[in-house]
């Protein structure tokens, strides 16, 4: 059984050297040119659903915004609503200065939030157990933020 495996591998081996233009498949480094790096259109359907995707939980931020400063959301709402929206944005596939645009959008909503619920906390009305959990969105903001305009 062994003697067997030990061929396997060589036949493996050899099967990846023998090409010419370079290993093949799991044999290419990360820092190589092969086809890891090379990204795939997306097909028109799946393209339209991630736009319309990013658009509805941007429909649904402005709604709540606005339920909220007529009293009628709450401010976990609005957080939900602003992470909604961040998330559709890196999970829909969205890149370059749209992407940094959108998440300099849910930093800079998590950090106004946050002066509400700091304002909050100083009258008794919230916990620091709820500024803690503000903190880490604002924390998950930035990072996010900061990966994108890296370009990862």
């Amino acid at each position: 059984m062994r003697r067997l495996l030990v061929v396997l591998f060589a036949l493996a081996l050899l099967a990846c050297d023998r090409g010419g233009s370079g290993p093949c498949g799991p044999c290419q480094s990360q820092t190589g040119t092969g086809m890891q790096n090379v990204a795939l259109p997306r097909p028109p359907r799946l393209e339209k659903l991630a736009v319309q995707r990013v658009d509805l939980a941007r429909k649904r931020l402005v709604l709540l915004r606005a339920s909220f400063d007529s009293g009628k959301a709450t401010l976990d709402d609005v957080f939900a609503a602003f992470r909604e929206f961040a998330l559709a944005a890196r999970d829909s596939g969205l890149g370059g200065g749209t992407l940094r645009d959108i998440l300099k959008e849910y930093r800079d909503g998590v950090l106004a939030l946050k002066d509400v619920t700091r304002e909050r906390m100083s009258k008794g009305a919230v916990g620091e157990d709820t500024f803690v959990r503000v903190e880490s969105l604002v924390a998950e903001a930035e990072y996010w933020l900061e990966e994108a305009s890296q370009g990862r």
